[in-house]
């Protein structure tokens, strides 16, 4: 009896239901989200797939790219007369050790297909085949632009290689032989990287617009057929029936139980194809199906805990409530308590939490007053402020939303790193305020931030404790935009260095450095040139001084080109240019002079229908203490480079 009474009490079925509420709202929550999310989590995986495509793509174009310029560069450093001559060809592509590191083999030819040179992993080798039958020697000596072959099996390693070839070209522009290197379809060179091996069943391949394989996550499929990929068949024949496009932009699709995402190679022939078993693609979504289940039921159980508690909590005894209300309201015993405006318990309960909520509602009040002030008082300064606590912004004044390019109410709660580039920035500053705050109170100093939009701009900052000493009572900061002022400081300085025409040192600059390195010459010796263009004078004449100006800066850019991290080129004046090689003996300072003689002498201006070109006349000074000053240092080259100008100019001389 006592048990049936419990089951028919009003407690136990108001705690029932909202247990049973709690259960049932979880479960139809969790069944609602998940059918309106499937869909969308789907396509999100979909979306993700085909990025991570275009990403891969981008990846090996950009290394297909490296590979052209690079053959494309040392193509252009080779003289005319290497091409006649064997020895010296195999000597030139020893010298270019980066090729070596990019390809497995280098090689040059003749315009007949006779090889020359052919250089595998640094060491010259001794069997060159002819390769005039090969279709990519035919295209390069057609064309004057770079090309990637079909993969092909290498003559000399029997191995499926691809070969990426150039031209050589004369100095009017005729082709006069090629230049080639060939990566191994094993080689680490280009496919590994983004192709690499999977356990998932997932599977990567690169082919050709006929469908032949170069790279596949299984290394016996190269040089095989890509329809043949299990779960390929029907995707790869629409593809071959739309007309092969190489379509940079990435497709994802489900077919044959796999998830098929391809996408072209920017600037090839080749498309990137990864193979993922519909189980694997969707296990994400499949997880996330039983997380949300797993939750739900979590949920509705702390939901039916939760609300049985309350509902528990909420039918006790309502004298008890009432009371506890009262003593908390007023401060007094129940039996103070005046009854006469109201009839029995919950009457006298309502009362009492009115009477708490008139009195929240009037502190609310005033609060509300006291910020709508101190508001009105930030929005009326000419500068931004802001107020920051723990590291989060309180309160904003609308000149700091509009420096920042905030909404007013976006940021307030916001951390305060949302101000800042990079969280590298975000701890600079702290590393900076902190002992700034310690030793003097506040900060005062000019940092970069970064607006909504993401562009950064400098600003002069200030900050103070609201109450000194508590960083917890929160801090004021004090900005102003100074971006103008700080680009006008950086643009003057880096003027007072700089040569506005070329962008290189300016002699002011140069000398200063060759003054502090013959200064410590002793300890570290180093060469000196002097450079004087050969015929400028008549670029200027028949050009004008735009086109000498352009002659100027190619020179410039030529000259930095073929220098060291370490080296400075300036330009002196006019048609000079000076060079500071520290610590570098006179053998190899010759070596990077007549470099720099060569490259002057190969670089064409093409101006108004006309090519110009100039040569260089170079003074080479060595000093380890011999020389007084940096004044006799450029005497010394300058006597080296009159001395080259008179025995027929377009050399080098040693001081």
């Amino acid at each position: 009896m006592h048990f049936l009474r419990i089951f028919q009490s009003l407690r136990f079925r108001i705690v029932s239901v909202a247990a049973l509420t709690g259960v049932f709202a979880a479960v139809a929550t969790a069944t609602l989200v998940l059918d309106v999310t499937q869909e969308e989590v789907q396509r999100l995986l979909l979306a993700n797939d085909r990025q991570d495509r275009e990403r891969t793509a981008a990846l090996l174009a950009s290394k297909l790219e490296t590979l052209k310029l690079s053959l494309a560069a040392v193509a252009r450093r080779a003289r005319p007369a290497l091409i006649q001559h064997g020895p010296a060809m195999t000597e030139f592509l020893l010298d270019q050790p980066a090729l070596g590191a990019l390809f497995d083999t280098v090689l040059a030819a003749k315009p007949d297909g006779a090889m020359l040179a052919r250089i595998e992993h640094g060491v010259a080798g001794t069997e060159l085949p002819n390769l005039a039958d090969r279709d990519y020697f035919k295209e390069v000596m057609r064309s004057d632009q770079p090309v990637v072959s079909q993969p092909v099996i290498s003559k000399v390693r029997k191995t499926p290689v691809v070969v990426v070839a150039v031209p050589i070209l004369s100095a009017n522009g005729q082709t006069q032989g090629m230049l080639a290197g060939t990566v191994g379809l094993h080689s680490t060179n280009l496919f590994t990287e983004p192709i690499g091996t999977r356990t998932d069943g997932v599977r990567d391949l690169v082919m050709t617009r006929n469908g032949t394989v170069l790279s596949h996550s299984d290394s016996s499929r190269l040089m095989g057929r890509a329809q043949d990929e299990p779960g390929f068949a029907e995707v790869f024949a629409r593809w071959e029936g739309a007309g092969s496009p190489i379509d940079t932009q990435s497709t994802a699709e489900l077919s044959q139980g796999e998830l098929i995402t391809m996408a072209g190679i920017p600037l090839s022939d080749w498309t990137v194809v990864r193979l993922t078993p519909r189980s694997v693609a969707l296990a994400p979504l499949r997880a996330a199906q039983r997380t949300a289940w797993m939750a739900a039921m979590a949920a509705g159980l702390v939901a039916a805990l939760g609300a049985g508690v309350v509902a528990w909590a909420a039918v006790r005894p309502i004298s008890r409530l009432r009371d506890s209300a009262t003593r908390m309201l007023a401060g007094d015993d129940a039996s103070s308590v005046d009854w006469a405006q109201g009839a029995g318990e919950i009457g006298a309960m309502s009362r009492a939490f009115q009477l708490l909520m008139q009195q929240r509602e009037q502190r609310r009040n005033e609060t509300h007053d006291l910020m709508r002030q101190m508001q009105a008082v930030l929005d009326n300064a000419d500068v931004g402020i802001a107020l920051t606590r723990n590291g989060r912004f309180e309160m904003l004044s609308r000149q700091f939303c509009s420096i920042f390019q905030y909404d007013v109410g976006y940021a307030e709660g916001q951390p305060s790193r949302i101000m800042y580039p990079t969280d590298e920035s975000y701890a600079a500053l702290s590393q900076r305020a902190h002992p700034a705050f310690m030793q003097h109170g506040m900060f005062d100093g000019e940092v970069e931030l970064m607006r909504r939009n993401g562009e950064t701009f400098w600003a002069h900052m200030r900050g103070r404790d609201v109450v000194a000493g508590d960083r917890a009572s929160g801090t004021i900061w004090v900005i102003n935009d100074v971006t103008q002022a700080h680009d006008q400081r950086e643009r003057l300085t880096w003027a007072a260095s700089h040569d506005r025409l070329t962008g290189l040192a300016n002699r002011a600059s140069f000398e200063v450095l060759l003054e502090e390195a013959t200064a410590r010459a002793i300890e570290q010796p180093f060469c000196a040139l002097f450079i004087d263009l050969d015929r400028f004078k008549q670029v200027n004449d028949s050009g004008g001084h735009a086109a000498g100006d352009a002659l100027l800066r190619g020179i410039a850019r030529e000259l930095a080109l073929h220098l060291r991290k370490s080296d400075t080129v300036a330009r002196l004046g006019g048609d000079e240019f000076g060079v500071l090689l520290p610590q570098c003996p006179i053998p190899r300072a010759r070596v990077i002079a007549h470099t720099l003689r060569a490259a002057v002498e190969s670089y064409r201006l093409e101006w108004e229908g006309a090519a110009y070109a100039v040569g260089a006349s170079i003074g080479l000074v060595a000093s380890n203490g011999t020389h007084a000053s940096g004044a006799d240092v450029m005497r010394a080259a300058d006597a080296a480079c009159y001395e080259a100008k008179r025995l027929g100019r377009n050399r080098v001389e040693t001081a």
